[in-house]
């Protein structure tokens, strides 16, 4: 521990709220003055300098010296899986809730999330979240695809699996030991999509509320911005969705055919947006050779997708002028809309 490091203290909070943070020094003191202003004031709040620059140290520590409940950590810059998983070592809150130091919550984020779980005796709760444009809490809204109540662990993960349950990591809250054994993937972007699902499978029961308690802000310069700009996101959407692929086959092989839809738009979305642009034979031949030792179910697969994805495995020089095809089409349909 360095000297600005700050200790932890004895006492055990309700809640442990983890945030990492890595060049954000304009929107810090929104995320840190949502948290501290909570209603609900039993918890601790663990900050991760992952290598900021010198107005983020400066403003952490500025925080950390006027509120007790605030846990000062640095570490050299490693990334955002890093900075969470040394969250997760350090945190000893009966319960854990995520935030990104560019985001903010609603004053009763802790307490309503809180409510659900202990009101339900559920180990893991989700609430709605709305991206808005910066302060300002109306926008787009991002429901819970259930209706309120309380739901068995297969439930929500068919409903992960589907897209009726969000992948992200800080519109829940979770009994601590559901993280005892998992941790975010080092160096990896879409990291949450890496482990909620093992999260979910862990938990007995899940609750379900209808309350808007975070916001997240658009910014252009972040991550998933980023990625989606130079079609990096299609790359690490594949890996993710492959590592659940992995998963479902050896813990829920019942499920793989609501995942097919999903998978098989991952394949052709990575395939056309990054191997086939810049000319990647070997890693269309990687993506190939996992495609036919995974065999993926296709009854609930979109027809047409499903078409395009049978004459991928089958002939590279066929499946290229059919995507041509396809995108011609598209345009075609575009331009009449206009």
């Amino acid at each position: 521990m360095t000297e600005q490091e700050t200790t932890i203290h004895e006492t055990i909070p309700e809640i442990s709220i983890i945030i990492p943070v890595y060049h954000v020094e304009n929107q810090l003191r929104r995320a840190l003055d949502s948290i501290l202003s909570q209603t609900f004031t039993d918890f601790e709040l663990i900050l991760i300098n992952d290598g900021g620059n010198e107005k983020e140290s400066a403003i952490c520590r500025e925080y950390a010296e006027k509120d007790s409940r605030i846990v000062y950590l640095m570490q050299t810059n490693q990334g955002q899986s890093a900075a969470r998983n040394r969250g997760l070592d350090q945190c000893r809150g009966n319960w854990i809730m995520f935030v990104d130091s560019d985001d903010w919550v609603r004053e009763d984020f802790c307490e309503k999330a809180l409510r659900s779980v202990l009101d339900t005796h559920a180990d893991m709760g989700i609430f709605d979240l709305a991206y808005t444009e910066g302060d300002v809490a109306e926008g787009s809204l991002h429901p819970v695809g259930f209706p309120e109540g309380v739901y068995d662990s297969d439930h929500i993960l068919r409903g992960r699996i589907t897209g009726e349950v969000q992948c992200y990591i800080w519109n829940k809250i979770y009994r601590r030991d559901l993280w005892k054994d998992i941790r975010f993937p080092l160096g990896e972007h879409w990291e949450d999509d890496a482990v909620i699902h093992e999260v979910i499978d862990l938990a007995d029961t899940v609750a379900v509320i209808h309350e808007v308690l975070y916001y997240k802000p658009g910014r252009s310069s972040s991550i998933t911005a980023t990625a989606a700009r130079d079609n990096s996101m299609y790359y690490w959407l594949w890996i993710q969705r492959c590592r659940r692929w992995d998963y479902l086959e050896k813990t829920h092989p019942e499920m793989l055919a609501d995942a097919a839809n999903n998978m098989v738009s991952t394949v052709l979305d990575y395939v056309n947006n990054c191997l086939l642009p810049d000319n990647n034979s070997a890693g269309f031949e990687e993506v190939r050779r996992w495609a036919k030792d995974h065999p993926i179910p296709g009854e609930k697969v979109i027809r047409h997708r499903w078409i395009r994805y049978l004459v991928f495995l089958r002939n590279k020089t066929l499946f290229v002028l059919q995507e041509k095809t396809v995108d011609l089409l598209k345009n075609l349909k575009r331009k009449k809309s206009h």
